[in-house]
Formats: C-alpha cells, sequence, structure tokens
C-alpha cells in the first residue's frame, strides 16, 4: 500500500513538472518567462502598460538634456546647471525650435537663437562637443576648439563625439533643438 501512494506521488510530481514550459536550453522555468513585445522584454507577469511605461522612458530625456538635430543626424546634449541652459530648455518644452545655422571657421556652427538668453560670460577654450552661447542670442556648436568669451550652455554626450565634425561641418542650414 506504501509504495502505491509513492508511486502515485510521484506520476503526480511529473504531472506537475511537465506542465512547466521550457526554455531553448531545455531546463524549466516557470516564474522567468519573457517575451518581446514592441521591442521591450518584459516578464510575462509585468503588464502591457509597465512594458509601454518603459519604452517611452527610454526615448525620454533627463530634465538636464536636450536633443539637437543636424539634417538626419542626432545628438544629446547635457546641459550645464545655470540660468542660461535652463533658459534654453524652457523655451524648448512646449514645442521644437528650428533655427537657422551656418558654418564658421572650420570649427563651429552657428545658430541664430532669435532671442536672448540670460548670459554669464567668460573665457573659454571650447573643445569637440562643447555648447555655447555667443553675444546672449546665438548657440555654437563646436566641432574643434576656439579660445573666446562664452556662457556655458552643455556638453554633447561623449558616443557622439567622434561623428560632430562631420555632421556639424556639413551644409546644413537648420538646426532642431528638442526634448523629445
Amino acid at each position: 500500500m506504501m509504495s502505491k501512494r509513492i508511486v502515485a506521488t510521484l506520476v503526480v510530481f511529473f504531472l506537475l513538472l511537465t506542465g512547466c514550459k521550457a526554455n531553448n536550453t531545455g531546463d524549466f522555468q516557470e516564474d522567468d518567462v519573457s517575451q518581446t513585445q514592441s521591442g521591450v522584454e518584459t516578464n510575462t507577469n509585468e503588464s502591457k502598460e509597465q512594458a509601454k511605461m518603459k519604452k517611452t522612458d527610454e526615448s525620454t530625456l533627463a530634465d538636464n538634456q536636450i536633443r539637437v538635430t543636424v539634417g538626419s543626424s542626432s545628438f544629446i546634449v547635457n546641459l550645464e546647471d545655470n540660468e542660461t541652459a535652463k533658459a534654453l530648455r524652457k523655451m524648448i518644452t512646449d514645442e521644437d525650435l528650428t533655427i537657422s545655422a551656418s558654418n564658421y571657421g572650420g570649427f563651429e556652427k552657428v545658430c541664430q537663437l532669435g532671442k536672448t538668453l540670460p548670459r554669464n560670460d567668460k573665457q573659454i577654450t571650447t573643445k569637440a562637443g562643447d555648447v555655447m552661447l555667443y553675444s546672449g542670442n546665438q548657440i555654437v556648436f563646436f566641432y574643434g576648439a576656439n579660445s573666446w568669451s562664452y556662457t556655458k550652455i552643455g556638453k554633447v554626450e561623449a558616443s557622439s563625439i567622434e561623428k560632430l565634425e562631420s555632421v556639424l561641418s556639413g551644409s546644413e542650414t537648420e538646426v532642431i533643438l528638442s526634448i523629445k
């Protein structure tokens, strides 16, 4: 009688195991099964709403960042913690800003802002990736070095510095600033 109970228990145990879902390696996993929805990997226990929020968060910039688009290329600028950078970000909070741009000196792209921002000019030697305010109403994106009196706005993320010269030195005459 005891051996029948053991056999019955083992049969039930094996039936339960076969009900678990196997991953590609043949290991049984029940809680860690994941799937891909809209390019975001999610746990099956995670709701679709949480997955949607995760995807949205990945494309949302931090409060101290803006996106700069030149032609078909874009890069992220990490803003300084100053009045100038805050005023610029506030300008583009509700809608993107498209501004005219021109190359100057073989080391910078100058954009006519059309509005004066607060400034605190200091003598600075710039490097590729620096974003500065010149004369209170021009944003300058550097792909080379220069020494002049500017107000710091921010710095292009390091991952984009290498392609910066080819993007900024091109013939594009518009730059789009956004927070999306």
